[in-house]
């Protein structure tokens, strides 16, 4: 049976509706199921999926991982799970749960099928909860070019300075609307987040990425306008007026902030940071 016909048929016979709060909507083409799988090399590896579904990946992940353990807020898809799709695996945990809600276990590599409507939060917490050396993400298409966008792009911002804190983001493939049930209103893509320390200095993680935040309101104003805006406005931070003549950041003045790339925000927040010491 296809992957496309056994996602209906479990669909109407537990009489379950697709819930669009959940962003649910189920992968059913069976070959993209295992590309994806393969692509994130899981052999003997400990592995996290976030919105395990009907199992479309989970399937296949067991083949080859160590151990996997499949989070689902669902619980009735999380009962077809356990008693249809994948009854007595042995190297599968399923965890009844909302994965913003969960303390993640520390995995090897990550797969999801991410909701759409929860995407963002999810990253977040991934990046600065879970240890997993990589990443595959199933996307909102216009998401993923978010995250894999350059300095200047229309798509630059918050995320893509976010990210690259923790991760290098790998574009891998997209995904036509075709292949989910029911069919979204927008295409995906997939990609790769692979974990490593930036390669600029980051001395305060939080500044840096509440800075980001702030900034990235105002990402076609001129940083010299943007930046004490985001300082006393948003951050509420009192600062030394010195801090925006700094020689370090003068350079970076006569940009427009969606111009800064993540090692200019981090400068920034590195010399901030240190006045901020020196009040």
């Amino acid at each position: 049976m296809s992957l496309r016909r056994e996602t209906i048929e479990l669909l109407m016979r537990y009489g379950i509706r697709p819930r669009q709060d959940l962003g649910q909507t189920f992968l059913i083409n069976e070959s993209i199921a295992k590309k994806i799988v393969r692509l994130a090399k899981v052999k003997r590896a400990k592995v996290l999926e976030i919105g395990a579904g009907l199992g479309a990946l989970t399937r296949f992940l067991v083949e080859e991982a160590r151990m996997v353990y499949a989070v689902e807020v669902d619980p009735k898809l999380l009962n077809i799970l356990r008693s249809h799709i994948l009854p007595d695996c042995s190297n599968l945990v399923l965890i009844g749960a909302d994965f913003l809600e969960l303390s993640p276990p520390q995995v090897d590599v990550v797969v999801s099928n991410m909701p759409y409507s929860v995407a963002t939060p999810i990253l977040f917490k991934l990046l600065r909860e879970c240890s997993f050396k990589r990443a595959l993400l199933t996307l909102q298409k216009e998401l993923a070019l978010r995250i894999m966008a350059e300095p200047g792009s229309r798509d630059y911002g918050r995320l893509t300075v976010s990210i690259r804190a923790f991760c290098e983001p790998q574009f891998l493939m997209f995904i036509g609307k075709e292949n989910f049930y029911p069919i979204p209103e927008v295409d995906s893509a997939v990609i790769k987040l692979v974990r490593q320390a930036p390669a600029f200095k980051i001395e305060d993680l939080n500044l840096y990425l509440d800075l980001a935040r702030a900034l990235f309101t105002q990402r076609n104003k001129l940083l010299r306008k943007a930046l004490p805006l985001s300082i006393k406005g948003v951050l509420k931070i009192k600062i030394n007026p010195s801090f925006y003549e700094d020689d370090a950041i003068k350079h970076l003045m006569k940009l427009r902030v969606r111009e800064l790339r993540p090692e200019d925000v981090a400068l920034i927040s590195n010399v901030l940071k240190r006045y901020m010491e020196a009040t």
